[in-house]
């Protein structure tokens, strides 16, 4: 496998590994794939440059690192389970998530201020 150096470096183009003696073929489309950014592991799957921009395309919208999509997050209505803040026994009526009978829930504002703690306090 020959590696080809395109000029890299930041803001350049990115390193190739030439890939076509291995027959390698993208796992959604089975086109033919000649180079990749990276060398290929033998237990995972390898991905066309459309096939891979489309995979990215549908993550973006997910919860990762921070940033959330513009969606709205689905609630749960809870009403009927006459479930109470763990901490303040405020009536809870939804919820971000589906709750598990083992564990305490809290509501916003209890929430808010456990998270604050648990960071050490303010964010910046």
């Amino acid at each position: 496998m020959a590696f080809q150096d395109s000029g890299g470096g930041f803001g350049g183009q990115r390193q190739m590994f030439d890939v076509s003696a291995m027959g390698l073929t993208c796992a959604n489309c089975g086109t033919s794939i000649k180079e990749l950014p990276f060398e290929p592991k033998a237990d995972r799957p390898v991905y066309c440059r459309d096939c891979n921009r489309n995979r990215t395309g549908q993550r973006q919208g997910q919860d990762r690192g921070g940033f959330r999509s513009s969606a709205p997050r689905q609630m749960f209505d809870v009403t009927s389970m006459g479930l109470k803040c763990a901490n303040c026994q405020t009536n809870i009526t939804e919820l971000p998530f589906e709750p598990k009978s083992d564990q305490p829930v809290y509501c916003r504002n209890c929430n808010r201020e456990r998270k604050q703690n648990f960071s050490g306090g303010s964010r910046y």
